[in-house]
């Protein structure tokens, strides 16, 4: 079901992108390492889309809480976080990391796989997450990083797996984070150009603040 347009959905968009945003600058940061291909060309590059990423995430949760510091202190209750489902997922998440590690590097001494593993179990997680925080982008994220690290792991060994996963979700979380930047940006000028609407928000406000739309 479709969130109504309110300042909160704003907060946590610019919330859930400045994470996807770190995660992203973590993974592809990784594989430009493990490639060996930072010079004086890529590092100011991959330095400077990261740290305008993170500056924009924040950008626009400040937008949101100016927007939501417009409504009538009546109409903000509290925001219920859904603190149990989403530390199932998590505690889920790291349990399969983990049996990924150990099974790949132990088992079956493939270092990449644990790699192309951890990434693939990181992506899946997004699925549930969300429907927690009915997210969409989330949901085909997850599905695309899952599909990404299939095809490396039939393509690619060795290093390369490493490189292609690694670089791969890095920027599939950046492309997500703009995707919910510009969504952002597009429903906070709605919500400045019709006052009615930023109004109509005050009876729902009470909608989990979700981490990314």
């Amino acid at each position: 079901m479709e969130q109504p347009l309110q300042p909160s959905r704003v907060i946590g968009a610019g919330r859930g992108a400045l994470i996807l945003a770190m995660a992203g600058a973590g993974w592809l940061g990784w594989g430009l390492s493990v490639a060996q291909v930072y010079n004086a060309v890529v590092a100011p590059i991959f330095g400077t889309v990261a740290i305008s990423l993170w500056g924009w995430s924040i950008y626009v949760m400040r937008t949101g809480r100016a927007l939501h510091r417009q409504l009538p202190a009546s109409s903000l209750p509290l925001s219920q976080f859904p603190s149990r489902s989403f530390v199932v997922v998590l505690v889920t998440e790291g349990l399969a990391v983990v049996l990924v590690i150990l099974f790949a590097a132990g088992h079956a001494h493939r270092p990449d796989l644990a790699t192309d593993g951890c990434a693939l179990v990181i992506g899946l997680h997004y699925i549930p997450l969300a429907r927690i925080f009915r997210a969409p982008k989330l949901a085909a994220l997850g599905i695309l990083i899952a599909l990404w690290c299939i095809l490396s792991w039939v393509f690619f060994r060795t290093s390369t797996l490493v490189v292609a996963v690694t670089a791969g979700t890095g920027i599939l979380m950046w492309a997500t984070a703009v995707a919910v930047l510009l969504w952002a940006r597009s429903a906070a000028r709605m919500l400045r150009a019709n006052p009615s609407v930023l109004r109509a928000a005050n009876a729902n406000e009470a909608i989990v603040d979700s981490p990314c739309i």
